[in-house]
């Protein structure tokens, strides 16, 4: 690996599993001081530990992006225990199959997954813009990485909140770059498509997953390290010129609209 990273200080939310910690993981390989934030403490403190192992630097802290006031702890924390901050991955998500399963349409969907969902995917990536801005201002700029989804584009039949809650982000996004970008803030996204995380592998069955590549040219079904790998450019100075952009890493899936429940990320 490069060492491109190199002294770059960058807090990940929801990087104790899956694309968050095949992230943070990928950039402290890259020299990267890595914030390992999410609600999962004990996970947290594990990836941290992995990443120190293998002579990286990590610190795990707890977060829920769904409480402002964690969030702030968490990014003024990291600020404060480094001495500043250069990069945010906003990752986290609630995935969880009990709010999977209920997020369907707008005539069945409950309004308390509604909220939740759009509270926790959304709001919680501007309350952590909002908190990380003036930390990169203060080191003269940085770069703002958020996760979306391919389900923004497939116009899947479930899913309702969660899609629009990643095309909220977008949004988000755009507003980021334009505002700050004159300060050296640059704000790009991540939109995975099927990626076999292993909550993703849960959710969906053997015959889901072969459906799911019938549909699109490449050979196999994306991994945790293919949203990596794109995640590290975004967040190092090969995409200095790169803002307000989504890239979708997802295989070339652009070849239908899925009439099923795919669940995935």
């Amino acid at each position: 690996m490069t060492a491109r990273l190199e002294g770059k200080i960058i807090a990940i939310s929801g990087a104790a599993s899956g694309i968050g910690l095949a992230t943070a993981k990928r950039i402290a390989s890259e020299g990267a001081i890595v914030a390992i934030g999410d609600l999962n403490t004990e996970r947290a403190a594990q990836a941290a530990d992995e990443i120190t192992a293998s002579g990286g630097t990590a610190r795990a802290y707890s977060v829920d992006i769904g409480v402002e006031e964690q969030i702030q702890a968490f990014i003024d924390s990291v600020a404060s225990d480094f001495g500043g901050l250069d990069g945010l991955f906003n990752n986290a998500a609630d995935l969880r199959p009990s709010m999977q399963s209920q997020d369907t349409d707008a005539v069945t969907i409950p309004n308390d997954i509604w909220w939740n969902t759009l509270t926790v995917n959304l709001t919680g990536y501007m309350w952590s813009i909002r908190y990380a801005v003036p930390h990169l201002l203060a080191r003269g700029g940085g770069s703002i990485v958020n996760t979306v989804s391919d389900a923004v584009y497939l116009g899947e039949p479930v899913r309702l909140a969660y899609a629009v809650s990643k095309a909220g982000i977008e949004a988000l996004s755009k507003n980021t770059a334009s505002r700050w970008g004159k300060q050296g803030i640059r704000s790009n996204c991540v939109a995975p498509g099927v990626t076999l995380t292993p909550g993703g592998m849960d959710l969906m069955p053997v015959e889901m997953r072969e459906w799911m590549l019938s549909l699109m040219p490449a050979a196999r079904l994306g991994t945790p390290d293919d949203q990596a790998a794109v995640a590290a450019m975004l967040l190092s100075d090969d995409s200095a010129w790169m803002t307000g952009q989504t890239i979708r890493v997802n295989g070339g899936n652009q070849l239908g609209t899925p009439q099923t429940d795919p669940r995935t990320r």
